[in-house]
């Protein structure tokens, strides 16, 4: 497989994740269940632990080979603590006995827990520049 089928490839699975993400938060708004309490600073070692981190970054960011962002404002627990046990795609699944649904639960905690980026306005060095063509 050449470099560009690879990416094609690889857009093609990052879309498909975004895709199914976003369903699954839009069919999760109405009324999720509240998520068991966590804490978040443990959370944030269970992520780092369990090498959450290795594909959806330090900060629940996500990559471009098809680990979507997690953070901020993450899908609802269940959807999450659901596709951790069995994940579609590339992510292995998680059995609770070796992932428990508590760590699980401070996990959620910390990905709740991280705030939106700034937007380019809000940046002084990015305050003046603009994407719109002239």
């Amino acid at each position: 497989m050449n470099l560009s089928s690879r990416r094609i490839v690889t857009l093609a699975f990052a879309l498909a994740a975004s895709t199914l993400l976003t369903l699954q938060n839009a069919s999760a708004q109405t009324n999720p269940p509240a998520a068991p309490a966590g804490d978040q600073t443990r959370g944030k070692a269970a992520f780092m632990s369990y090498g959450c981190y290795e594909c959806h970054g330090t900060v629940a960011q996500g990559n471009y080979f098809g680990a979507p962002h997690l953070a901020p404002h993450p899908i609802p627990f269940a959807a999450l603590l659901g596709y951790i046990r069995k994940p579609a795609g590339q992510m292995p699944s998680y059995a609770a006995s070796i992932l428990p649904e508590k760590d699980v639960s401070d996990i959620y905690a910390y990905l709740s827990s991280i705030p939106a980026g700034k937007t380019a306005p809000e940046i002084p060095m990015l305050s003046g520049v603009t994407t719109k063509p002239k």
